[in-house]
């Protein structure tokens, strides 16, 4: 089934990006079931710099910037970083899109893309930004996003997740309850969360309280 243009992402600030050679693969592995929503902390390798941090008081707003899928992109948004390897977005005309489709194979994507963020609650505790047009990604390819959370960091520190929301849904999920691939992780020093990406659609940062077993922070 050709995937539809149409995709949500929450994130944290974004300002107009600027595309620059870099970024990381990795190996992927299968799929395993997790019990229990809640990230790790680990030291994040991206840490936006003071500059970047006060990008936070821009209006939210709609960016676009353009990416070439064959070579390795770095795409600072504001205080945010994102990380696209070479060869890993799919055929955005003929691959398959879905829940089902996340870690199947496909043939790559060789035209420059440009993407539109739209961003909503940047300055919060639970940022959303939706990036157009969807796109899933090789499951060979690691490609990360990195938010920064400008506010609430001090506390349920082991329990920030960046969860999922398909678009036009009313709730979000965990998808590391399903694929351990994507689990999140909490630098709370730099007060930054972020994770393996399988495909642009709704993320969602928020707060899980471990011994309420539910949601501190979520807009819907």
């Amino acid at each position: 089934m050709p995937m539809k243009a149409r995709s949500k992402f929450s994130a944290l600030t974004l300002v107009a990006a600027g595309v620059m050679l870099a970024g990381c693969s990795g190996e992927s592995t299968a799929p395993k079931a997790v019990k229990t929503a809640s990230s790790q902390s680990r030291v994040s390798p991206f840490v936006p710099t003071a500059a970047a941090k006060a990008l936070i008081g821009v209006t939210d707003g709609s960016y676009q910037f353009t990416v070439d899928p064959s070579q390795d992109q770095s795409v600072n948004l504001g205080p945010n970083y994102l990380s696209i390897p070479a060869n890993a977005i799919c055929d955005i005309a003929t691959s398959s899109y879905g829940v089902e489709h996340w870690n199947e194979t496909c043939e790559p994507q060789t035209e420059p893309v440009q993407i539109t963020a739209v961003v909503r609650d940047a300055d919060s505790d639970h940022p959303s930004i939706d990036f157009y047009p969807a796109m899933r990604f090789s499951p060979d390819k690691n490609v990360s996003l990195f938010i920064y959370v400008p506010t609430g960091m001090d506390s349920f520190q082991k329990n920030w997740i960046m969860k999922y929301c398909a678009d036009g849904a009313t709730t979000c999920a965990d998808e590391s309850l399903t694929d351990a691939d994507l689990a999140s992780y909490a630098d709370t020093d730099n007060k930054v969360v972020f994770r393996r990406i399988k495909h642009f659609s709704g993320y969602l940062i928020s707060q899980i309280v471990d011994n309420m077993g539910g949601d501190q922070s979520l807009p819907f």
